[in-house]
């Protein structure tokens, strides 16, 4: 199966472009124009310019620390970030993508553009673990084909670097295609004693490998950065004398220059990731047997973290984790349980290893604990798991997805028992699933595609451990921490098994795993994950969903979007409160704001200023959007923090959100937006999912069919314009826009000092100064014709009659990222005020399609959904709601006595418009006043009615729409909130 890769997702080509639009200003012949900078006399005859020394193409940047601190806050200002002030640590730039939204996509096409724009050539992918370096090789493989297609141009290389083979390094260095070298932070740390990398080489010419690198000086792109925030990995990665760092992270512990940011909440938002469900399974009422659990073994000074069953305030009892040091009377910590009396007391407290030992009972160890229920507990929640993996077999085989459930267990020998593989394992885990297994495939129709053998349809990935030597080897398994080279070897197999796994022919459909929950693992196609285990780690839950977070896909690599089947169900050993409570505070430890609303949270919405009397919109931007929050705060809905209060509850009746007249049209806006903030959308509660039931009878009642035929004729558009108006429109655009400032170069004299002890490089001087007309300039005509489709000769007045090509020789990159934008703000007016469709015959949504569609089961949660009240006038006993705005539009709709039919219309009704494809919201039939003719009527539900306030593209889509519907007679408005216009 090969996975297919979609160029045009908008989120990763802004993610691209807030990398990209850092350099603007940065000439691409700029390693031509370096050389005729410094071919000045040389001050030491014993100097020599080190990339000539070594016959090295490098990058080179010429801009300045200002112009780069400019674009970024431009970019930041755009992407709702906070502002820096200056460059923090220098040239670090963050980019913040929420696991298994294609940040290993986003970096490398991020490099194929940098190539593309600039001629940065030399980039160095920087990991922290040998399973991560084997998941970007596996990416960088299987993208390939990709690349090629859509930078024809640009050849390029990929070399994993290994001490084995370090004298690769000067084909990295040597190369003047695109370069690509992969390594983990060990091949950096350390010094010539310990590190490959730091010694000198014959066949390299007595020269380090970091020697070559470093004279490159390379894009370094690292790929979860939060593992190398060591002073030593710091240091390590500055001996690259990299032209600047990319991060790229989930979850960065320390901020640096954040360019772009997509975190959970978004990414759910936008349906980037699978939906988050919590079947959990937790032991009602508790024993009056004593219960211990080993949490952790605190070091300095020595005690244990323990959960016992201790009495609360009402004299219930519950579970409670307390700290206990030697010696500690267990009945005294329970706050009185009498399971506790006769003495039951920490007698022993180990650090190395870890373990404490009870008067009563004797040695337990981490994570171990006796009294409780928990192997019960574990077979029902295998049971949970299996079933939930059967049930969306039946939803999925028929769409040619493969289903996979993953298992975190706590130990290897629950397993494996006494076996050594997955054919002998017996271990109670293996000997439960098998039993289930067998169960529940027995009771179910559906399933012949399933292996009828257990043994077949589930696998055990873990670290290996090997005694002896020759005849005498053996090989086991072992428990481990996640960290070492055996874990390493582990994953290495399981990310080579990647794609085998998503095969159909492979029988494996469960996956047994002891310590894979790392970065660098991850399978799409996985939709159950249960932990065997308690979640003790601080970071457990987060990186437990991260495994497969991943939109899932098809037998063709095609992602499947619909949310009611890219579910993602994790099997907790914790009730759904407890689970989604410590989710978010592990969001919060890492810097994601979830359950709070950032400053920033408003600043993409986008507004008409009082002041601005044209017709265009404006983002609020950051200190707007700090403006609406603090009204928010003011008003009492933010605490200081942030944190949504329990007052803000836009559906009660007397909620009232007073704001400044200028935002007044963004109130829903900024309600949903708030709602959208809270933990609770981003993982669901398995008991809160429903399947919607379809209304049979009303799609095949003969008024039904002629709504429909009406409402989903086929029309075919033409457009027609004024050339000459367009023109001249785009001109004075043109020449309406701000200054752009000239390039500014800095130039750097970089020398090398031929010692015995080696090679030494230092600066000799720097220098800035701005540069004009010295260097090759792009094909702007070439390139504004790709973008915009008008005719060259038209550009080449544009050009000429707008008087500013003096600031395309002064900036060219800046220059024509300002040209395309006006030209195409006046296209997306111009084309569509000029627009008329005619009706063709056929449908765009044929009736047929449509009542198949509507027999498919689907999945959807109760917070996106309205229920009907009067369930004969739609389709469904559920509507399906993307906003505030439309669930009280459906309310509206379901308690009009005029209204006989409503529903909201399904993603595949779309109508041709020249900024692509648009999907309107409602279809409606009214009666009129005397209560026979019906009128037949499509809605867009908006939080305003006012164009000018929505994004160009999409107030364009909505013109269009008028039209389609004009033509065929189907009365066409948008609704808002103040003025529902039916």
């Amino acid at each position: 199966m090969k996975i297919q890769f979609n160029p045009h997702q908008g989120y990763q080509e802004d993610a691209i472009s807030s990398v990209t639009d850092l350099f603007k200003g940065q000439p691409k012949g700029s390693s031509s124009l370096t050389r005729s900078l410094l071919s000045l006399p040389a001050e030491d005859s014993m100097l020599i310019d080190t990339p000539e020394y070594l016959g090295v193409h490098g990058n080179n940047l010429l801009l300045s620390d200002a112009t780069i601190l400019k674009n970024l806050q431009d970019i930041q200002n755009r992407n709702a970030v906070e502002l820096s002030q200056d460059l923090d640590e220098g040239l670090q730039f963050d980019i913040e993508m929420e696991t298994g939204t294609g940040k290993t996509y986003v970096y490398l096409r991020t490099a194929f553009e940098l190539a593309r724009k600039y001629g940065f050539m030399k980039y160095i992918i920087l990991v922290p673990s040998v399973a991560i370096r084997e998941g970007v090789r596996t990416s960088l493989s299987l993208m390939a084909e990709h690349f090629r297609e859509l930078y024809p141009d640009i050849q390029s290389d990929v070399t994993v670097y290994s001490g084995d083979r370090s004298e690769e390094v000067r084909g990295f260095a040597t190369a003047t295609s695109l370069q690509f070298m992969i390594m983990t932070i060990d091949s950096l740390r350390g010094d010539k004693n310990t590190r490959v990398m730091h010694q000198k080489r014959d066949r390299l010419s007595g020269l380090r490998p970091l020697d070559y690198l470093r004279s490159t000086h390379p894009i370094v792109i690292i790929d979860e950065p939060q593992n190398m925030e060591t002073q030593l990995a710091q240091s390590a990665i500055q001996d690259l004398s990299p032209l600047c760092m990319l991060r790229y992270s989930a979850t960065h512990r320390v901020l640096r220059n954040l360019v772009y940011r997509l975190d959970p909440i978004d990414a759910h938002q936008l349906g980037l990731v699978k939906q988050i469900v919590i079947a959990d399974a937790v032991q009602e009422g508790e024993t009056t047997q004593p219960y211990v659990r080993l949490v952790e073994i605190k070091r300095d000074p020595l005690a244990a973290r323990i959960e016992i069953l201790a009495r609360k305030k009402d004299g219930k009892i519950a579970k409670k984790t307390v700290t206990a040091k030697q010696g500690a009377d267990l009945e005294v910590l329970s706050g009185g349980n009498e399971a506790y009396a006769d003495n039951w007391r920490i007698s022993e407290i180990s650090a190395d290893p870890e373990y404490v030992e009870l008067s009563h009972h004797g040695k337990i160890s981490l994570d171990e604990q006796i009294g409780g229920q928990q192997r019960a507990l574990f077979k029902e929640m295998i049971r949970e798991t299996i079933r939930e993996h059967f049930r969306r077999e039946e939803l999925l085989h028929s769409r040619h997805v493969k289903v996979l459930s993953l298992f975190f267990i706590d130990h290897v020998a629950s397993y494996l028992g006494d076996g050594s593989n997955n054919l002998d394992a017996d271990g109670q885990f293996a000997v439960w699933f098998d039993e289930i297994y067998r169960e529940e495939r027995a009771q179910r129709h559906l399933l012949a595609h399933l292996p009828e053998n257990p043994v077949e349809a589930r696998s055990g990935y873990f670290a290996q451990m090997t005694k002896g030597r020759g005849a005498q080897k053996v090989t086991t398994f072992k428990d481990s921490s996640g960290t070492t080279k055996a874990d390493d070897d582990a994953y290495e197999l399981i990310m080579k098994d990647k794609e085998r796994l998503l095969s159909e022919d492979e029988p494996v459909r469960f996956i047994f795993s002891h310590s894979a929950l790392r970065e660098g693992w991850d399978n799409p196609n996985v939709f159950q994950i249960c932990t065997l285990r308690d979640m003790s780690s601080e970071t457990e839950r987060r990186q437990t969903i991260g495994r497969g977070l991943r939109l899932p896909v098809d037998s063709e690599g095609h992602r499947v979007h619909d949310r009611s089947l890219a579910q993602l169900t994790v099997i907790a050993n914790e009730s759904y409160a407890q689970f989604a409570k410590a989710l978010q505070e592990e969001y919060q430890n890492a810097g994601i704001a979830i359950g709070f609303v950032r400053t920033t949270e408003f600043a993409k919405l986008h507004f008409t200023h009082p002041d601005d009397h044209s017709d265009t919109t404006q983002a609020l931007g950051v200190e707007r959007s700090q403006e609406i929050w603090d009204t928010l705060h003011d008003q009492g809905y933010l605490d200081d923090d942030g944190r949504v209060t329990p007052q803000f509850e836009p559906r009660t009746p007397d909620f009232k959100l007073e704001l400044p007249a200028m935002y007044d049209s963004l109130r829903t806006s900024i309600i949903d937006i708030v709602m959208n903030c809270y933990v609770e959308r981003i993982i669901k509660q398995k008991r809160k999912r429903k399947v919607r039931t379809l209304n049979r009878n009303l799609y095949i009642t003969p008024e039904f069919e002629d709504f429909w035929e009406k409402i989903s004729q086929r029309t075919t558009y033409h457009v027609s314009f004024d050339q000459e108006k367009v023109i001249q429109n785009c001109v004075k655009a043109i020449q309406d826009a701000p200054a752009i400032e000239p390039i500014r170069i800095v130039v750097t004299r970089t020398g090398m000092t031929l010692e015995r002890g080696g090679p030494r490089d230092s600066v000799k001087g720097e220098r800035i100064a701005e540069v004009k007309e010295s260097y090759t300039l792009p094909d702007i005509i070439s390139e504004l014709q790709k973008d915009t489709s008008l005719t060259r000769r038209s550009i080449v007045r544009i050009l000429q009659e707008s008087g500013r090509l003096k600031d395309f020789l002064a900036n060219p990159t800046e220059f024509m990222t300002m040209v395309k934008k006006r030209i195409q703000e006046e296209l997306y007016r111009v084309i569509v005020d000029g627009i008329q469709y005619e009706p063709l015959s056929g449908s765009v949504y044929e009736l047929r399609e449509l009542k198949a569609d509507g027999k498919l089961i689907k999945e959807y949660f109760e917070d996106n959904l309205y229920k009907v009240q009067n369930p004969e006038k739609t389709d469904f006993d559920y509507i399906l709601l993307d906003s505030e705005v439309e669930r009280q539009f459906a309310r509206f709709l379901d308690t009009r006595e005029d209204i006989s039919l409503f529903m909201k219309l399904p993603e595949k009704f779309h109508i041709p418009t020249p900024v692509g494809n648009y999907n309107p919201d409602w279809a409606i039939v009214k009666k009129d006043d005397d209560g026979i003719e019906r009128l037949y009527m499509i809605r867009e539900t908006k939080g305003t009615n006012d164009l000018s306030m929505l994004r160009p593209s999409e107030a364009a889509k909505i013109k269009a729409a008028r039209q389609h519907f004009k033509a065929l007679d189907v009365d066409y408005k948008v609704s808002e909130p103040q003025k529902w216009e039916v």
